[in-house]
């Protein structure tokens, strides 16, 4: 099996790093922006009440991974627990949008934070040039790739901890004022699109086979995880509506950046550009290469992908041939000349909706596997599981609609459906090939077929 070649060299603080590195880039520096034309003033409310129906359904997901840890989570779980179908059709729109969407989004958001600092950088090339540098760093094995993670997240922590400070430090109540101007109307949509700013723990559960004690170690991360990321996005809503009235931002192209040079000076703002706004963009970059192949792998060994892609590299351990074909697909996005709105509404699309299988195999875990939820470090009962699950759900159902519906545009829309429709159509051809050779996908929900 592809997996089998995978090494287990991740602990609790390499996977806590991964983790906060993943979620805050998208978190601060891409969405911030978006949202705060959105919203206007309502911005840190609308981050406030974004971390509630993630978490809420982060935890059937910790729960999963601490009685079953494995690689691949995200559709290893669902795909033998509720349906493969479901689930492979889950990974290949989360797949699509992230290679397609997340990764050219921040790699050119990247590009302009560091056009801020050094005007005349070409914002394409150096896209290409950060998107592949991570490949090759990722290739060279995930435990150097983590190393990297680990030394970038703590200098980004600092740094936007230092950009945050300024809003509680000098607050100014008027620039609250009318706080709703906006609309809820406005309020809900930009508290959709910043539920995606809190995604990206969850890619933790595809690291189970090279994590070390994963059914310890997971539950801890994400519960590490989430209220570092929440104070600092706080902090942050709070100094970007604060440093200078909102209404001056909203025809701007990076409010952030605008408010970093009011509000921190040419020393400041240049800390702030490169150890805050472009390594937690390059942390994100670098998080999606180190966990975006892992559900890949394990459907290759279902074969439902042709098999040469899960080839492993002897001496480094890593899917070279996957993290190639994850280089080609976000080259494309790079070259595609989207917007970065529509980027950031395809990523949050396929970060959202790749939840649902997930809950729903949360629910069944505790009568498939009787033995081995009885034994989890970390487990829902009753209630709290099917409420957290359920809640989860309708929020991201609900979430999508919002976001695809905001898209506007009838072929950009029509654009994220053929995502959808042709994971679904590639399934029915791929399950009726391998059932004509005596390899039933369906079989694979039997608890007889899990293998860790």
């Amino acid at each position: 099996m592809a997996i089998d070649g995978l090494k287990k060299v991740l602990g609790l603080s390499e996977t806590t790093f991964i983790a906060i590195g993943m979620t805050v880039g998208g978190g601060i520096f891409v969405f911030t922006g978006i949202v705060l034309k959105i919203t206007g003033p309502a911005l840190p409310i609308a981050f406030a009440l974004a971390w509630i129906p993630i978490l809420i359904s982060m935890l059937p997901l910790a729960m999963l991974g601490a009685a079953i840890p494995t690689t691949g989570g995200n559709y290893k779980y669902p795909s033998r627990m509720v349906s493969p179908g479901l689930a492979f059709t889950g990974i290949w729109v989360y797949a699509l949008a992230t290679f397609f969407g997340q990764i050219p989004l921040y790699s050119l958001t990247c590009a302009r934070y560091v056009n801020a600092v050094f005007p005349g950088v070409p914002p394409l090339a150096f896209a290409a040039g950060l998107v592949t540098f991570f490949c090759v760093i990722n290739v060279l094995g995930v435990k150097l790739a983590a190393q990297v993670q680990g030394v970038m997240v703590i200098v980004l922590v600092g740094a936007i901890l230092f950009y945050g400070a300024q809003g509680p430090m000098h607050l100014d109540p008027s620039r609250f004022e009318n706080i709703l101007q906006n609309g809820t109307g406005s309020l809900v949509l930009g508290t959709a699109l910043l539920t995606f700013t809190y995604i990206g723990s969850n890619g933790i559960i595809e690291l189970g086979g090279e994590i070390r004690q994963p059914g310890t170690v997971i539950p801890r991360a994400l519960l590490i995880t989430f209220p570092v990321v929440a104070v600092l996005y706080l902090l942050v809503a709070v100094t970007t509506v604060n440093a200078v009235p909102w209404q001056t931002l909203v025809g701007v192209e990076e409010p952030v950046i605008s408010t970093a040079r009011v509000a921190l000076g040419n020393s400041g703002f240049v800390f702030f550009m490169l150890g805050g706004a472009v390594l937690a963009l390059t942390t994100t970059l670098n998080a999606l290469f180190i966990f975006g192949t892992k559900s890949l792998l394990v459907i290759i060994d279902d074969g439902l992908l042709p098999r040469f892609l899960g080839a492993i590299n002897r001496r480094f351990g890593t899917a070279h041939y996957l993290l190639l074909l994850v280089w080609v697909i976000s080259m494309i996005g790079i070259a595609s000349g989207f917007s970065l709105e529509t980027f950031a509404s395809y990523s949050a699309l396929g970060g959202i909706i790749i939840f649902i299988p997930v809950l729903l195999a949360a629910l069944v875990l505790p009568k498939m596997y009787p033995e081995r939820y009885a034994a989890s470090s970390f487990k829902l009962s009753g209630f709290w599981l099917y409420a957290c699950s359920v809640v989860g759900i309708v929020i991201s159902l609900f979430f999508s609609v919002v976001i695809l519906v905001d898209l506007k545009s009838g072929w950009k829309i029509s654009l994220f459906l053929v995502f959808i429709l042709s994971g679904v159509a590639y399934y029915a051809l791929r399950a009726r090939f391998l059932r004509a050779r005596g390899a039933d996908p369906a079989l694979l929900t039997a608890p007889a077929n899990w293998t860790d």
